[in-house]
């Protein structure tokens, strides 16, 4: 079962990989560059170029936003080759698998509940498609062989 729980450790991965992926490519650059995560409202993007921060001046909300949904989207990616290192091979799945594997979990789990509260159904389906692969991962490598 130590293989089984491995790729399923594996294909948990792959959800998040595409999730990734297409928040990089879905993120617009500039106000005018329409893309999947682009305001309905065009005038909407244009006001972020001219709404500051309270935080900093140094920057807008345009800027920012394109910054929060460009590092969220390189996070997931970080996150899925984590996954994808630590269970590259039978040997470093076994050393790594008790912490890998419970952590996995965690993470898919707060993703959920982030995709169901904020965010739309795809985001929701994909993450809880990896929550439900990561712990199938976790059930069979505590059955054992």
């Amino acid at each position: 079962m130590p293989e089984l729980s491995r790729y399923l450790y594996l294909a948990g991965a792959l959800p998040f990989f595409a999730l990734g992926l297409a928040h990089l490519a879905g993120t617009p650059r500039a106000p005018g560059d329409v893309k999947g995560l682009s305001p309905s409202d065009p005038q909407l993007a244009e006001a972020m170029t001219r709404s500051g921060l309270r935080l900093t001046r140094r920057t807008d909300m345009w800027r920012a936003w394109v910054g929060f949904n460009l590092s969220h989207g390189l996070g997931v990616l970080v996150f899925a080759a984590f996954v994808f290192v630590t269970g590259r091979s039978a040997s470093a799945f076994a050393a790594e698998a008790y912490v890998a594997v419970p952590l996995a979990v965690v993470v898919a789990a707060v993703y959920v509940e982030l995709a169901r509260r904020y965010w739309f159904r795809t985001p929701v389906i994909g993450c809880l498609l990896a929550a439900v692969l990561f712990i199938a991962s976790w059930v069979t490598r505590m059955m054992g062989p």
